[in-house]
């Protein structure tokens, strides 16, 4: 008589097999909760985000709202029903959960303020508001970082040939403060969008956030003289003036030349037909390479070397080994730039701040901006260009970000070797 056998499982498969199914439906839900879409029927709503979790909240009258939070947030958002066609993306870093309250409306004045603030002004540009939506954000506790973002498109409010500035104003401001703002490119849908962040908003406070116009306020006589050289175009203009100050500067530095056979004067590098035409496209597109250059002059190979080696010996050009070309650019004294593949059409401003990030460690943007009476953003450009070349480094002190000399770069360290 057989016996028939009943194979058990074993205790540890059968807790493994319900573990494997735990993390499985975790991993969906966490997968189904990380977008997540809201269709608001009225004009406000209150919900709660979860940490890591996207949400878009698609309003009435074509308004897309994204919110991304690391934090829980108690968020209520409402909005004016007289704004159309907005989109705004929110991105909260934090420690802390938030209790965070969004109001929009058309215009500053229907917040009811007792004193409305002035409008932004920095240089020679003016802004002008005409987004016709401003966020007023309130909070239980401080965030430390939020980052607005916004694409640059006409059906959301924004002209893509225009310039944009976001600001924030609260009741310690008399004017609408700038923040650093970004044009960047999204790689999937290559789609511009605006991006900047505010660092350390206090709890239980009122901040206006919105988007400005950008326009440069032209002088009298810049428009007659662009009316004078209008035949010979605007391009033309620009190339002039930067060549003209760049030969100013090549007269009046104090740099030690080594001539060795050539015997010519500076006047004499510089007036050479030949030369100018080398020169000229250099300060158009630095980092251009040889052959570009034998393409562009029309020069024979040989009597293009000739030329580069004198521009080389007197020092009005410098060139380095990029890959597999060699490339030419203007030459600075002290410039860290010179051994860079970077465009150097500004690099004489970028040197300039750098000297006085020297000069002044702890420097911050509004006052290189205030000193060399630049505009913010050029300031940001320059200042952003040192760090990715690791020329300095920014520390965070309240709502000011402080810059360095990083010392430890190799920049300084072959300086410090010369």
């Amino acid at each position: 008589m057989g016996y028939l056998r009943i194979k058990r499982k074993k205790p540890w498969f059968s807790m493994l097999f319900l573990l494997l199914v735990f993390f499985e439906i975790n991993f969906l839900v966490s997968q189904v909760l990380a977008v997540r879409t809201v269709n608001v029927p009225g004009f406000s709503t209150d919900d709660n985000v979860y940490p890591n979790e996207t949400v878009r909240y698609i309003f009435p009258n074509e308004i897309i709202f994204d919110i991304t939070t690391n934090v829980s947030l108690n968020l209520h958002i409402e909005y004016d029903n007289g704004i159309r066609n907005r989109q705004t993306y929110f991105h909260i870093n934090n420690t802390n959960p938030l209790l965070m309250n969004i109001t929009s409306k058309s215009s500053i004045q229907n917040f009811g303020l007792s004193k409305a603030p002035q409008g932004p002004r920095e240089g020679e540009f003016q802004f002008q508001y005409k987004y016709n939506c401003i966020f007023q954000i309130r909070t239980n506790t401080t965030i430390e970082m939020l980052t607005i973002e916004g694409i640059k498109k006409s059906q959301y409010g924004f002209n893509p040939e225009f310039v944009y500035s976001l600001a924030v104003y609260d009741s310690t401001l008399d004017s609408w403060e700038l923040l650093d703002t970004f044009e960047m490119v999204n790689e999937s849908s290559s789609e511009t969008y605006l991006q900047g962040k505010i660092f350390d908003l206090e709890a239980d406070k009122d901040y206006y956030i919105t988007y400005f116009e950008v326009s440069e306020v032209f002088n009298d006589w810049i428009w007659i003289l662009v009316i004078v050289i209008g035949a010979i175009g605007i391009g033309a203009l620009t190339i002039l003036i930067s060549k003209k100050d760049y030969f100013q500067y090549l007269k009046t530095r104090t740099i030690p030349i080594e001539k060795g056979a050539h015997r010519l004067s500076l006047e004499e590098v510089l007036e050479n037909e030949n030369r100018n035409k080398i020169i000229d496209i250099i300060l158009k597109e630095p980092g251009v390479h040889f052959n570009e250059l034998l393409r562009r002059t029309g020069l024979a190979a040989g009597n293009l070397v000739w030329h580069l080696d004198i521009l080389e010996t007197y020092k009005v050009i410098g060139k380095q080994r990029i890959g597999k070309f060699i490339t030419y650019f203007p030459y600075y004294q002290r410039n860290p730039i010179s051994n860079i593949d970077l465009q150097l059409s500004k690099s004489k401003l970028t040197l300039e701040i750098l000297e006085m990030i020297e000069d002044d460690p702890g420097i911050w943007n509004n006052l290189i901006k205030k000193k060399l009476k630049v505009d913010h953003k050029t300031i940001f450009y320059h200042v952003n260009k040192l760090k990715e070349l690791e020329l300095v480094k920014l520390k965070k002190d309240g709502r000011k970000k402080k810059i360095y000399p990083n010392f430890d770069s190799e920049f300084y360290n072959n300086r410090n070797l010369d």
